[in-house]
C-alpha cells in the first residue's frame, strides 16, 4: 500500500510538470521564434558592416544579444532610429522586405518602451556642478536676507547649448580669488561690523541709453537715472556723488542749451536732495558735477536708491545708443538732455553700528550674554551650526562647525564677537560645500 502510494505520489508531481511544461513551451517557442528572426535580420542586412572587425559608425552587432534589447538600450534605440528613417541599409546595399523591417523596428520600440515603463531612468546631472553667478546671488539672498549684484562681484559664466547652469567643477585661481574677495564683501555687510575705514561703492549705468523716458521703479513724471537696492552696512552719514556722461570733447551732452535741468535724489523713493544743472557761462563745464554731492544719514540695511532727471517733455522715443559707434552718436543722434553716468555711495561717516537689519535677524539666532567666553563659544556654535546646515544644503556633523568655529575663534582674537562671526561667515562661503552642488544618489 505504501509502494502505491509513493507511485502515485511520483505520477502526480510527473503530471503537474508536464502540464507547466505544455503551458510554457508555445511562450518559449514564440519567444525562440521571435529572436531568431531578429537575429536572422541583423545578420543578413547590418552584420555586413557592422561587426567586431569593422565597426562602422562604431556599432557592432555580431555579438549583441537581442533576446535582451533593454540591456544595452543606446545600442537598440540607435538601430531603431535607424530602420524609422530607413537610412539602414544604405540605399546601394540590400534591403530587407518592408513588412520585415517594420517588425524589428515595432519589436524594438516596444520592448525597450516596457523596458522603460518597468525600470524608469530618469537620468542625472553631473555629481559635483559649481553655483551659476544666478544661483549663487539668489543662495546669499536665502541665507542672509541680502541682495547682492552678482554682475559686480562674480565674471560672467560660460554658457553650453545655451545653458549657463552645466558647469562642472571648474575653478581657476583667478574665479577663486573673486570668490574669496565677495565672500568677505558679503560677510561685511551682512554683519554690518564697524570698519575702520570707509567704504566706496560705485553704480555704474550703461551708456546705450538716451535716458529721456521714465525708468521703472522711479517716481512718475521723471527720466533717465538708476534705482537701485543698496546696502548700507551701519547706521550713519554716507555722501553720494553723481557724475554726469560727457562726449568726446570731455564736455557733458546735452548742456546745449541755458535752459536748467532739475537732478533728484532719493532714499525709499523720498526726495533726499535737489539739485539744479545749467550750461555755465562761457560753456566750460568740466567741473559742473563735481558739486553734485550730498551727505545723507541712513540707517543700517538695505535701501532703494534713485537718481533722476524731473521730465520737461520727450523729444525723441527712447532709442539705443552704440558706445562703439561714438562718433556716429555724436553727430547723427546726439543727446538732447544731461543723462547720469555713474553714482557713489562713500561711508559711513560717524558709524554707530547696526543693530537691527534683515540680515543680521537672519544671521545671529541668539546673543551672548555679557563678555562670557563660554557663552559666546556657545552661541557661536548655534549660530554657525544653523548657518552651514541652511548654506551647505544638508544635514551637517559636528566636524562641519568645527572648521567655521576655527575661523570664528581667530576672528574672535583679534577684534569682538560680531569679528568672529563675520571671519566664520567668510569661511562658509567659500567653502566647496556652499560652492558646488553635489548630487548624491539616494539612498
Amino acid at each position: 500500500m505504501k509502494s502505491w502510494n509513493k507511485v502515485a505520489g511520483v505520477a502526480s508531481a510527473l503530471c503537474l510538470a508536464l502540464m507547466h511544461m505544455q503551458a510554457q513551451t508555445p511562450t518559449t517557442a514564440g519567444q525562440s521564434a521571435v529572436n531568431s528572426s531578429q537575429r536572422q535580420f541583423l545578420d543578413r542586412y547590418c552584420v555586413t558592416c557592422h561587426n567586431e572587425r569593422l565597426k562602422t559608425g562604431g556599432l557592432s552587432l555580431d555579438r549583441v544579444d537581442v533576446s535582451t534589447p533593454d540591456a544595452q538600450p543606446e545600442i537598440w534605440e540607435k538601430v531603431a532610429r535607424k530602420l524609422r528613417t530607413g537610412v539602414m541599409p544604405p540605399p546601394n546595399m540590400l534591403q530587407p522586405p518592408k513588412t520585415d523591417r517594420q517588425a524589428l523596428q515595432t519589436w524594438l520600440e516596444t520592448s525597450l518602451d516596457a523596458a522603460s515603463a518597468a525600470k524608469p531612468n530618469p537620468g542625472r546631472t553631473e555629481t559635483l556642478r559649481r553655483l551659476n553667478r544666478t544661483e549663487y546671488q539668489n543662495a546669499i539672498s536665502d541665507l542672509l536676507a541680502l541682495d547682492i549684484d552678482g554682475a559686480s562681484l562674480l565674471p560672467a559664466d560660460e554658457s553650453g547649448q545655451g545653458f549657463d547652469n552645466t558647469i562642472v567643477g571648474d575653478l581657476s585661481p583667478t574665479l577663486l580669488d573673486r570668490y574669496v574677495s565677495a565672500s568677505q564683501k558679503i560677510s561685511r555687510l551682512a554683519v554690518g561690523r564697524m570698519e575702520p575705514s570707509l567704504q566706496n561703492d560705485f553704480i555704474q549705468l550703461p551708456a546705450d541709453l538716451t535716458q529721456e523716458d521714465h525708468v521703472p521703479g522711479l517716481p512718475i513724471g521723471t527720466r533717465g537715472g538708476v534705482s537701485v537696492s543698496h546696502v548700507f552696512p551701519q547706521d550713519g552719514e554716507y555722501d553720494i556723488q553723481i557724475w554726469l556722461a560727457r562726449d568726446l570733447a570731455g564736455s557733458i551732452g546735452g548742456l546745449r542749451e541755458p535752459r536748467p535741468h532739475e537732478l533728484l535724489v532719493l532714499l525709499d523713493r523720498e526726495p533726499v536732495g535737489t539739485f539744479t544743472i545749467q550750461k555755465a557761462p562761457g560753456g566750460d563745464d568740466t567741473t559742473l558735477d563735481k558739486n553734485l554731492k550730498l551727505r545723507v544719514p541712513v540707517h543700517a540695511g538695505p535701501h532703494n536708491l534713485g537718481v533722476t532727471f524731473v521730465k520737461e517733455g520727450s523729444s525723441l522715443i527712447e532709442t539705443a545708443r552704440q558706445p562703439t559707434q561714438s562718433r556716429f552718436n555724436e553727430r547723427r543722434h546726439p543727446r538732447t538732455a544731461p543723462a547720469i553716468s555713474q553714482v557713489s555711495v562713500t561711508g559711513p561717516y560717524a558709524p554707530k553700528g547696526a543693530e537691527d537689519t534683515p540680515s543680521r535677524r537672519r544671521l545671529f539666532v541668539c546673543r551672548p550674554i555679557g563678555q562670557d567666553k563660554e557663552q559666546e563659544e556657545k552661541c557661536a556654535r548655534e549660530i554657525l551650526s544653523t548657518l552651514v546646515r541652511r548654506a551647505y544644503r544638508r544635514s551637517v556633523a559636528k566636524t562641519d562647525v568645527d572648521e567655521p568655529m576655527t575661523f570664528y575663534r581667530e576672528g574672535r582674537a583679534e577684534g569682538d564677537f560680531d569679528a568672529g562671526i563675520e571671519r566664520a561667515l567668510s569661511a562658509v562661503l567659500i567653502n566647496p560645500d556652499f560652492l558646488f552642488r553635489v548630487e548624491s544618489d539616494p539612498k
